[in-house]
């Protein structure tokens, strides 16, 4: 397994939506990480009666509020980052990822409701360490 001590997964999602939409954006982003990083999955385990568990992630993502002035700010000062994946108001609006796909070719601008950030670990901290835990 790769070594990913250096690299720090974070997800920022605004502390303004409801709980249900929270905790959608944040099973969202989750997915993205694990395509875009799959050496941050662990392997399949068994438990002592050989049920087997399919690999988690191996290290914690912090999951952190963030107001929505804020969250677009975090979002311009992380474009160094190798990942930087926005879930806007437009993907929570799509029926589907066709429609998702045309709109977002269509706009400019765009509400981010939630981010993801994976990079080296002072950079992530940089942007995100004085943010709190997501309520």
């Amino acid at each position: 397994m790769p070594d990913t001590t250096a690299d720090k997964p974070t997800i920022l999602i605004r502390d303004d939506l409801p709980t249900g939409v929270k905790a959608n954006i944040g099973a969202v982003l989750g997915m993205s990480l694990g395509h875009l990083r799959p050496g941050f999955i662990g392997p399949d385990i068994k438990d002592a009666e050989g049920t087997r568990f399919p690999g988690i992630t191996t290290m914690p993502i912090p999951v952190l509020g963030v107001s929505a002035e804020r969250m677009g700010q975090v979002f311009e000062a992380a474009g160094d980052l190798p990942i930087r994946v926005p879930f806007t108001r437009t993907a929570l609006e799509a029926k589907d990822y066709t429609a998702y796909q045309s709109r977002v070719g269509s706009e400019s601008r765009h509400e981010i409701l939630g981010l993801l950030l994976c990079g080296p670990r002072k950079a992530v901290s940089r942007l995100c360490g004085h943010l709190p835990l997501l309520r």
